[in-house]
């Protein structure tokens, strides 16, 4: 009988597009965290790096690229998704947090 670390570990093994999809989740969580710390210039620069070595623009060597270029689609897609949920995320966060700024009265107010 098959247990669930022999499936899983046999499905990781043989489908290369999970694993293009795997890394492209994990580089936009990356991408993510970047934005999130304050770093948006080099969070943009690197999501632009990724998506380009994914399609073959920029040259690159093929032995550490071969499982993302192989199916490109599914590394761009995750690594698109999961950096925007991320950006998308800081963004309502900061919004719902307000400003992090305490209220000062106002002169002439009194606290009764």
């Amino acid at each position: 009988m098959a247990t669930v670390e022999t499936v899983l570990s046999s499905i990781f093994s043989t489908i290369p597009e999970l694993h293009s999809g795997q890394l492209g989740l994990l580089s936009g969580v990356l991408v993510g965290i970047l934005y999130w710390h304050g770093h948006r210039q080099s969070s943009l620069a690197l999501l632009t790096a990724f998506y380009l070595l994914a399609l073959g623009v920029v040259p690159a060597p093929q032995r550490g690229l071969a499982v993302v270029q192989y199916k490109p689609w599914y590394f761009c897609s995750f690594l698109i998704l999961a950096s925007l949920t991320t950006i998308g995320t800081r963004v309502v966060w900061t919004r719902v947090s307000g400003p992090n700024q305490p209220r000062v009265p106002e002169v002439g107010s009194r606290d009764v």
